[in-house]
């Protein structure tokens, strides 16, 4: 009897909210179609006026778009990030630090150097790289859509593939360049800062750099998505490899722990996210590295707590 009363509440609830969903079944379909319609015809206009800006030139579109859309966030997110670890500014955000008291303050002289391989990485090697592209799409006849504005389904569609094949390649890749023989003259110059830092997300040597434009390269090249998801996918790109190279796990962000791990151990945490790492195994020494922490600052509470008492 206890446990029937128990349940009834709960049970009179999703009866109810049965009912009610029934019922407002017909209106709330027809409110989203009405909300689909009205986001997609402004969208339209959005892009309708970003074409016009361009001059409905595809040149200026696929070239300076992907340009753009490449280097805005990325110098955006990562002088953010230079002035805050600079300046120590503001102090709240040291306690989301992943290895406390690291480039605190930052080198001045490493980071200028930084920027110098950065810049250079990015308008010697990627970014010729959409020129080349965009008149070798020319010459095969295969210029993504661009005057209309894609579907929803398509753009998820579009870069659900592209994401998968890049986190495949990428970490396929990326263990290639920790073999013996590669390592020390293709992706050692990217462990010289064990704790990052947002830009070291592009400082590379320039044999690394272009090795990496193969898996994000990879999904646009094999499905020709429309470029408006190609535009999505760059910025994406970026703003995931600044924040996964920040030194910082912000809260309600996704964790950037693993490749922090990766930068200090340089035997796991291969791909973009732990997926493959996790199927594979090659998230060992992170998760123990994890259980590690967790029980140190289950100590360190218990002896604050002792000491209280």
């Amino acid at each position: 009897m206890e446990q029937l009363n128990k349940w009834r509440r709960p049970l009179l609830l999703a009866s109810i909210l049965f009912l009610v969903s029934i019922v407002c079944e017909q209106t709330l379909t027809e409110h989203w179609r009405q909300f689909c319609f009205a986001s997609s015809m402004a969208l339209d206009s959005l892009w309708k006026r970003i074409l016009k800006l361009f001059g409905d030139n595809d040149y200026y579109l696929y070239v300076w778009g992907c340009i753009l859309v490449s280097q805005i966030p990325f110098w955006t997110i990562g002088g953010t990030f230079i002035f805050i670890d600079c300046y120590n500014w503001p102090k709240w955000l040291r306690k989301y630090k992943v290895q406390p008291g690291t480039n605190e303050p930052l080198n001045l002289y490493r980071l200028v150097e930084t920027i110098k391989v950065v810049m250079i990485n990015q308008w010697f090697i990627s970014n010729p790289l959409f020129f080349i592209s965009y008149y070798v799409k020319k010459l095969t006849n295969t210029m993504p859509d661009m005057y209309d504005f894609p579907s929803f389904q398509r753009i998820l569609v579009e870069f659900l593939i592209v994401m998968v094949i890049d986190e495949i390649a990428l970490y396929y890749l990326h263990r290639l360049m920790h073999h013996p023989k590669l390592y020390a003259r293709v992706h050692k110059k990217h462990h010289e800062w064990p704790a990052p830092v947002a830009i070291v997300f592009a400082y590379s040597t320039k044999t690394e750099y272009f090795l990496n434009t193969i898996p994000i390269g990879l999904g646009p090249v094999l499905i020709n998505p429309h470029l408006v998801t190609l535009w999505m996918w760059y910025v994406f790109v970026h703003v995931r490899g600044l924040y996964n190279h920040t030194g910082y796990q912000l809260p309600w962000f996704p964790s950037s722990q693993h490749h922090d791990y990766h930068h200090m151990a340089s035997n796991a945490c291969y791909g973009r996210t732990l997926a493959i790492d996790w199927l594979i195994g090659t998230d060992k020494g992170f998760r123990a590295y994890v259980a590690r922490k967790k029980a140190l600052l289950q100590k360190g509470t218990e002896k604050t707590v002792s000491k209280t008492e």
